[in-house]
């Protein structure tokens, strides 16, 4: 029987653990150019749980996952690689969702199949390519949005 997963808000106190979680989920991703260390990711992560929303996905005293949401954006989903395809993702998501109950938008990279996939079959639907000149990593992406059913 696996523990239980549990969502919190963020504190400062959580920042390098999560931060951690970032820096090893960008890691994994072998089509992701590393353009930060890992003080860097840890500034950004204090940034983040700051500025915004910032939601950790909790399982025996650990960080598994993170949820951002910055305005209608969903800002940052990462789950720990050592932890994916555990239900942690739809456990943040369905939280993003209920956060966010008349819709958000977010951009995967267009070479992150998992994600993509992950997102379609939440409901998220693509809506926008770009080439990714406009994002830091120069990668193309893709814009999803996710609207309740019914919406407009």
């Amino acid at each position: 029987m696996r523990p239980k997963i549990t969502i919190r808000r963020a504190g400062a106190h959580d920042a390098c653990e999560t931060a951690a979680l970032l820096s090893a989920a960008h890691k994994s991703m072998a089509f992701f150019p590393k353009l930060h260390t890992d003080d860097e990711d840890l500034e950004f992560i204090r940034g983040l749980i700051g500025r915004t929303e910032v939601s950790i996905a909790v399982e025996d005293d650990a960080v598994r996952g993170l949820a951002c949401i910055d305005g209608d954006w969903l800002a940052q989903l990462y789950i720990h690689p050592d932890h994916q395809s555990r239900g942690i993702g739809t456990a943040l998501l369905d939280h993003v969702k209920r956060e966010q109950p008349e819709g958000f938008q977010l951009w995967t990279f267009q070479a992150n199949d998992g994600a993509r996939r992950f997102y379609e079959r939440h409901g998220c639907a693509a809506e926008e390519f770009t080439d990714g000149e406009r994002n830091e990593e120069k990668l193309p992406d893709v814009r999803y949005n996710w609207r309740p059913t019914g919406a407009q």
